[in-house]
């Protein structure tokens, strides 16, 4: 069996993602041993179907599934555009919505925006859900490749509610 038997066998194919069935590393990306070394699953699949990586980039997943390998879910970019299309607020996040923090002293959410190694203020808030509205207004204002937050019509935060 060739590599690309052996690839395509560990690809389940759902109606949104063809999702890689195999071996994972430690941040949860699918890898495959090709060429003598371990790839990113993503990787392989662009690299096999679109071409090459130019050096010093990325391969975001517009689907934010890491282990997606469907090629039109994938595209190059910067560190800075795979970074603006994060899919949520960090794991120890309080407030639970990216760009939110709760500021005990004010009694109220407070949105922050980074944004080329700078902080953008978006404004203090009562309610979590107006905090994280003002969030995605700044990220829409600042960032090109935030796609989450230019589809959604629901805040992440009450659509949980």
């Amino acid at each position: 069996m060739d590599a690309e038997e052996r690839f395509s066998a560990k690809v389940v194919m759902t109606e949104t993602c063809h999702l890689w069935s195999g071996a994972t590393n430690n941040d949860g990306y699918g890898k495959f041993r090709f060429g003598g070394k371990f790839w990113g699953v993503h990787r392989l699949a662009y690299t096999w179907c679109l071409g090459p990586i130019p050096a010093g980039y990325f391969i975001d997943h517009t689907c934010h599934n890491r282990n997606c390998v469907r090629v039109s879910h994938l595209r190059v970019v910067t560190r800075k555009q795979n970074n603006e299309n994060r899919s949520g607020a960090h794991a120890n996040s309080k407030s639970g919505v990216r760009g939110v923090y709760w500021i005990a002293g004010k009694n109220k959410w407070r949105v922050v925006v980074h944004h080329n190694k700078k902080n953008y203020y978006g404004g203090h808030y009562d309610s979590l859900v107006d905090a994280e509205k003002a969030a995605i207004a700044k990220r829409n204002e600042l960032f090109t490749h935030n796609e989450r937050d230019r589809s959604s019509t629901t805040t992440i935060f009450s659509s949980r509610l």
